[in-house]
């Protein structure tokens, strides 16, 4: 049996920090992961590099940019050329598996391959680089129960709450049935049957909720009553990028009222309290077999969902904290320190972590930073700020040039904005500093935001004469940020005289 650190990295799509008691919702209780953060640290400000599913997760699994990877849309995925975690652990003796929800690995390399860019047997897709794989789709498919009556009928209702904006209810299937609680079934016979004793693992249990369709079965639907469930504060969208009131009338937002958003934001609560309930599962299977001791447990989520704040709902091309702040906690073996940090994280720093707890070398070109020495109580350098990226090429739609939108948010013949390719244009920049935030964009919008003064984001100081010197030193910071971010790889190996060792010699 391997004496070196499991891993384990526990994720969920869309779901905003602000959804968890830990940072701070008055509503929702989380028994599970807050028993988790008593053995670990929460990560107050940790964010996401993107916030749409597919460029945060390749970003994740490289450690590097979406940028720097060409990973600049929802429905594009990592290049086999570029060298990921699972692809280094699985080298270096780790048993991997995904469990659940992909949307980063290529299921096949050969348009790459055909063009020379990967070498036979090397190329990072999903069967490759993963040993164990049961996927899951948004809904209730998940192999190895795909042709169960039950859990199909539960997956074709929740398709009912998939087409509008605001599309949600109570799915009438048995939890035993639906996708989050069968993926705990099958984490746990990965555990206990599918797991080599021999080898430590990286497993990724990835739940596809609490992103749309909004819908959950009983208990979960009606745990929270949605009177009681607060609201953010009301965005008048006065100074801010156009982009939001062109999205905020491309969901219908415009005609949704204050208790039909708390019935949808209460739907997301239970979602997540549906996985807390099966994450209590696992991890008790973890104590079971021995393994709590050995295995490093990282949770978070892909990005936000903005579920009502600044008048908007799921994910878009903006950088609202409801979009780009997420849960990052960790439990790591002999960890000692403060069970809460203000250590600012980025989701690139999941790879580096990982692999420097796992005691590997980090590849070059990874642009994250390592947690470990922080998780291991040695001395190191807190980032003085996060930097977020998002949007495709090309000139943002504006308001003007709304022809059809839904008339309402049931509306099933328009599907929510935020899947449209047409919300990701046009290209912008967020760097933020724990006291401010600035957004940039390629068309010359921009945003300034005073966090202590107003974490809401609800006033924009971008063109205010009284902040110009913040605003100008953020531009310097991004700027910086940017002359660093850019690609080192491939390494140059052309020229091996080094002058360093030259002037060593005649001194």
């Amino acid at each position: 049996m391997s004496n070196r650190l499991n891993l384990l990295l526990v994720q969920t799509d869309q779901q905003s920090a602000e959804t968890l008691g830990l940072y701070g919702n008055s509503v929702l209780k989380t028994p599970a992961l807050e028993k988790l953060a008593e053995r670990g640290v929460v990560f107050e400000h940790a964010f996401c590099n993107y916030p749409a599913c597919s460029p945060s997760r390749s970003s994740m699994f490289t450690g590097r940019y979406a940028s720097t990877i060409g990973v600049q849309a929802n429905h594009m995925m990592i290049n086999p050329a570029e060298v990921t975690l699972p692809q280094v652990l699985k080298a270096n003796g780790y048993q991997t598996a995904l469990i659940g929800k992909n949307h980063a690995f290529m299921d096949n390399a050969k348009t790459y391959d055909s063009a020379g860019m990967t070498e036979p047997g090397k190329a990072s897709v999903l069967g490759e680089v993963f040993d164990y794989v049961r996927l899951a789709d948004h809904g209730h498919l998940v192999d190895g129960y795909r042709d169960d009556p039950e859990c199909k009928a539960a997956h074709e209702w929740s398709r009912s709450c998939w087409a509008s904006p605001l599309g949600h209810g109570t799915n009438p299937a048995r939890p035993e049935k639906c996708g989050t609680y069968l993926l705990g079934e099958t984490m746990l016979d990965y555990l206990e049957n599918k797991r080599d004793p021999e080898k430590p693992f990286f497993t990724w249990l990835s739940f596809p909720d609490p992103h749309t369709p909004y819908q959950a079965p009983e208990p979960y639907a009606s745990l929270i009553d949605p009177a009681t469930v607060p609201l953010p504060p009301k965005d008048r969208l006065e100074e801010k990028p156009e982009r939001q009131r062109v999205a905020h009338l491309m969901d219908a937002m415009d005609t949704a009222d204050d208790d039909l958003v708390r019935k949808v934001r209460a739907i997301h609560y239970g979602m997540i309290r549906f996985i807390d309930d099966t994450l209590e599962r696992v991890f008790a299977k973890l104590d079971e077999l021995g393994l709590t001791n050995n295995t490093v447990v990282l949770f978070t989520s892909d990005h936000g969902d903005s579920m009502g704040a600044h008048g908007l709902i799921q994910k878009h091309n903006m950088f609202y904290d409801s979009f780009t702040r997420v849960p990052f906690i960790v439990a790591a073996p002999g960890y000692g320190g403060s069970r809460r940090t203000a250590q600012m994280a980025e989701l690139i720093d999941m790879m580096p972590t990982f692999l420097d707890m796992a005691g590997i070398p980090i590849p070059p070109g990874v642009q994250g930073k390592s947690l470990a020495p922080f998780l291991r109580g040695e001395p190191c350098s807190a980032r003085e700020y996060v930097v977020i990226e998002s949007g495709e090429e090309g000139e943002p739609m504006r308001v003007s040039d709304i022809t059809v939108r839904p008339e309402h948010p049931f509306d099933d013949r328009y599907f929510v904005w935020c899947a449209y390719r047409d919300a990701w244009v046009g290209r912008g920049r967020s760097i933020r500093t724990p006291e401010w935030k600035l957004n940039v964009y390629a068309n010359g919008e921009g945003e300034l935001y005073d966090l202590a003064g107003d974490p809401d984001e609800l006033r924009n100081r971008f063109d205010d004469p009284a902040c110009s010197d913040i605003r100008s030193s953020l531009e310097r910071k991004l700027l910086h940020w940017m002359l660093e971010k850019e690609d080192r790889l491939p390494l140059n190996e052309t020229v091996k005289l080094n002058y360093a060792e030259v002037k060593a010699k005649h001194i």
